[in-house]
C-alpha cells in the first residue's frame, strides 16, 4: 500500500523558484488519487414505505431534511416502517471500496407521555428501535445489520467495506419498529399525534457514502 506524503512536504516541492522533479509530480498525483471521497444525498431523496397510503400523518421538507410524522391507525400493537434513501451512482470501477455510510437522522425516543382521548387522559409508553439497516448496490444486497443504536438523535455510522463496481445506484433501507402502548383502552377516534406530534417526529438529513481506494 502506498504511504501518503505529508501535505506540508508536498507543498515544499512547489514553492516559488522550485523545480519539481518527475518523481515529485508522481508523488503528488499518487497522493491525490488516494484521498477518500464522499458522496452525499440529502433528505429530499428520502422515500417512505407507504402502506395503503395511510402510514404518514404529515411530511415536509426543510433545508435538505425530510421531517415526517408517522400515522398509526391502532396502538397497543407493533408497527414497522421502512424508510429509504436512493443515491444515484454508476460505473464506480473496481478501484474503489465503499468504506462506510454515515446517516444523519433523528428518530423518536423511548419515553412516556400523556395525551387526551376525549375527556380522558391516557398515558403512553413508547418504544422505538431500528430493526435493520440494509444497503443495496442497485441489484444486490451488500450490507445488512441489526444495530443496537443507543442515541436516536445522532449521526449513525456503519462500516460497509465492500468493493465497488458497475453499480446502478446505492439504496439504504432503514426499518423502524414502534411499540406504542396505552395504560387504558382508547376509543376508535383516538389520535396519538393530536397533542404531541413532536413525540413521533422523524428527521432524516443527509446520507454520506465514503469511498477509499481498494488496495
Amino acid at each position: 500500500m502506498l504511504l501518503k506524503t505529508d501535505k506540508n512536504i508536498l507543498k515544499q516541492y512547489f514553492r516559488s523558484g522550485s523545480r519539481p522533479t518527475q518523481k515529485q509530480f508522481y508523488e503528488l498525483i499518487d497522493n491525490c488519487y488516494n484521498e477518500a471521497f464522499t458522496t452525499f444525498v440529502s433528505g429530499y431523496h428520502l422515500l417512505v414505505d407507504i402502506e395503503r397510503n395511510t402510514t404518514i400523518q404529515s411530511l415536509r421538507r426543510e433545508t435538505g431534511k425530510t421531517i415526517l410524522i408517522p400515522f398509526f391507525n391502532r396502538i397497543n400493537t407493533i408497527h414497522q416502517r421502512v424508510y429509504h434513501y436512493s443515491i444515484p451512482v454508476a460505473n464506480l470501477g473496481s478501484g474503489l471500496l465503499l468504506d462506510k455510510i454515515v446517516l444523519e437522522m433523528q428518530l423518536p425516543q423511548n419515553t412516556q407521555y400523556r395525551v387526551r382521548d376525549g375527556s380522558r387522559e391516557v398515558r403512553i409508553t413508547q418504544k422505538v428501535k431500528v430493526e435493520y439497516i440494509k444497503v443495496f448496490n442497485g441489484t444486490d444486497e451488500i450490507y445488512a445489520s441489526s444495530p443496537d443504536i443507543k442515541r436516536m438523535d445522532a449521526e449513525q455510522e456503519f462500516q460497509i467495506n465492500t468493493s465497488a463496481g458497475i453499480w446502478k445506484g446505492i439504496a439504504i433501507d432503514i426499518a423502524v419498529v414502534y411499540d406504542i402502548k396505552s395504560d387504558i383502552a382508547v376509543s376508535d377516534k383516538f389520535d396519538i399525534t393530536a397533542e404531541n406530534e413532536q413525540m413521533l417526529e422523524h428527521i432524516f438529513g443527509s446520507a454520506a457514502c465514503i469511498f477509499k481506494p481498494n488496495e
